[in-house]
């Protein structure tokens, strides 16, 4: 995080970075500010479409435990909030751990077809770029290879996926029989685990919720589209909606990156987004940088520690769910014989 954070600042004048977020337009920020506000709310309604086969999920409890995961998000590393999220849900509705963690994975694959689904838009039909160098398109030409792989990465992926589902009980007995060998008691207690984690993603073989929730997605990201166009405008930076699907790929490549909040990745792919393929200034482009990630961590950091004492979870015990669950006797496999 250090180090990518020192890129980031390589030859910035803070001066001018600073000049420049003091005169940013308060009307779009607070809009942006809105419109990030609003996906985590649609996350949560998104994330109780994903769990619908395994059981009915609380809105309230969906919300909560989005707001908390994504404060862990920003506070620790390696994408802890990930565990976080389900850890809490599984707490409070009573559902078994593997489903709630799988939830999170088909959540994941969701966004990442939302996020190649507009970045190919902006492919297909990309903006005026007349600023673009010999390096600069070779770069966009590898993006753009590389959106196209992704895309097919991810269909051959949910296929495999609707394979396993198709065959569930053949794969759980084929997967466990290895452990069966090595240590007989372990393996009912593997085959309840696996088997409730392909029912956390068994909404990707119900055509009718599969596509009410491939349409949430592509709504959520679209909206998330807006807010960093809201972000842009805000300098004075008026470079249309389809400039808005490619920042967000890069800020989606930068927070592949597992600093905590994405800190440092998030910040110098946004950067360059800017100024190698828009011409944007160096300073200017760091202020929007700098804004950009605070819009999307800082409120929801703030709402998710607030809401810690309704989820009975300490920051030291966030930090201890990577080697532990919950508790057994907060889930419905404790219940089991």
């Amino acid at each position: 995080m250090a180090a990518l954070t020192a890129l980031f600042l390589w030859n910035v004048d803070l001066g001018k970075v600073g000049s420049a977020l003091g005169q940013a337009r308060p009307l779009w920020l607070a809009l942006a500010v809105i419109v990030a506000l609003a996906s985590y709310w649609f996350r949560a309604v998104r994330w109780q479409l994903i769990l619908r086969p395994v059981g009915k999920v609380r809105h309230s409890s969906a919300l909560l435990a989005t707001a908390v995961g994504y404060a862990a998000m920003t506070l620790l590393p390696a994408r802890m909030g990930d565990l976080v999220r389900p850890v809490v849900l599984a707490r409070r509705e009573h559902l078994p751990m593997s489903a709630a963690l799988a939830s999170i994975l088909t959540e994941r694959v969701f966004d990442l077809f939302s996020v190649v689904f507009f970045f190919l838009i902006f492919i297909v039909w990309p903006p005026a770029m007349p600023a673009l160098d010999r390096q600069a398109r070779s770069h966009l030409e590898i993006l753009r290879l590389s959106g196209y792989a992704a895309g097919a990465v991810l269909v051959v992926g949910v296929v495999l996926v609707l394979g396993l589902l198709r065959y569930q009980e053949r794969f759980v007995e084929l997967a466990t029989r290895p452990v069966a060998r090595l240590r007989p008691r372990w393996r009912p207690p593997l085959q309840r685990f696996l088997g409730h984690f392909l029912d956390g993603l068994r909404v990707l073989q119900r055509p009718w919720d599969l596509a009410v929730t491939a349409g949430a997605s592509l709504l959520l990201w679209y909206g998330i589209a807006w807010q960093v166009r809201f972000t842009l405008m805000a300098f004075d930076l008026h470079l249309g909606l389809r400039v808005s699907y490619f920042l967000l790929t890069m800020a989606v490549l930068g927070l592949a990156i597992p600093t905590p909040g994405g800190v440092g990745g998030f910040h110098k792919a946004t950067q360059v987004g800017l100024t190698a393929f828009f011409a944007v200034g160096l300073n200017r482009a760091t202020a929007v940088a700098i804004a950009y990630h605070a819009i999307c961590f800082l409120p929801i950091t703030i709402i998710g520690l607030l809401c810690l004492p309704l989820v009975d979870l300490r920051l030291r015990e966030v930090g201890e769910l990577s080697t532990s669950g919950p508790p057994a006797t907060h889930t419905r496999e404790a219940a089991e014989p």
